[in-house]
């Protein structure tokens, strides 16, 4: 087996044991809802967090931005597959975290923030993909442009939905927004 396919079936293999977890966590394949779909952009909906896109995967591509800049610069001689198996990893990792009854608490709890009852195996799926989008848009982005993207998503975010990294960081300090 060549090193492409071997970095290909390790890919692979971090989405599966994510998804596993997830399944040990009881969380559904797709949304009990009654539906599938590509994206739901209501964060009050019963799909929210549950179909395969929603307003938060902005916030999961700038996630993946900031992952391959930090790994750019921590680990500079590092191979990008290496990088982007590193930004895979971290993904389902936080995925996992995310889906922990006492992390959904703390984001469902939030004052002023939409209700969060974890997220669907699909949409943790898509969550890695836009993750994965993310670190190769700031890949091929100059700095500024990296940047640039980051305020825009936040921004685009916080309109829709009154939620992003900023507002939700804000809501989980304590302060009113």
């Amino acid at each position: 087996m060549d090193s492409a396919s071997v970095q290909v079936a390790v890919g692979v293999a971090i989405l599966v044991a994510m998804a596993l977890v997830l399944d040990l966590l009881g969380r559904p394949l797709v949304c009990e809802c009654g539906t599938v779909a590509w994206w739901d952009g209501d964060p009050y909906s019963p799909g929210a967090s549950q179909q395969f896109a929603d307003w938060y995967s902005a916030l999961h591509v700038m996630f993946g931005m900031g992952l391959f800049v930090f790994l750019h610069r921590m680990r500079p001689h590092w191979p990008t597959t290496w990088k982007l198996l590193a930004t895979i990893a971290s993904s389902a990792v936080w995925e996992a975290m995310e889906n922990m009854p006492f992390v959904i608490a703390i984001f469902g709890n939030a004052a002023g923030a939409p209700s969060y009852s974890g997220d669907s195996i699909l949409n943790a799926t898509g969550d890695t993909v836009f993750v994965v989008a993310g670190f190769f848009l700031s890949r091929f982005l100059p700095t500024g442009g990296t940047v640039a993207a980051l305020v825009v998503l936040e921004i685009a975010v916080a309109i829709a939905i009154r939620d992003g990294f900023v507002l939700g960081s804000l809501r989980l300090l304590g302060f009113a927004v």
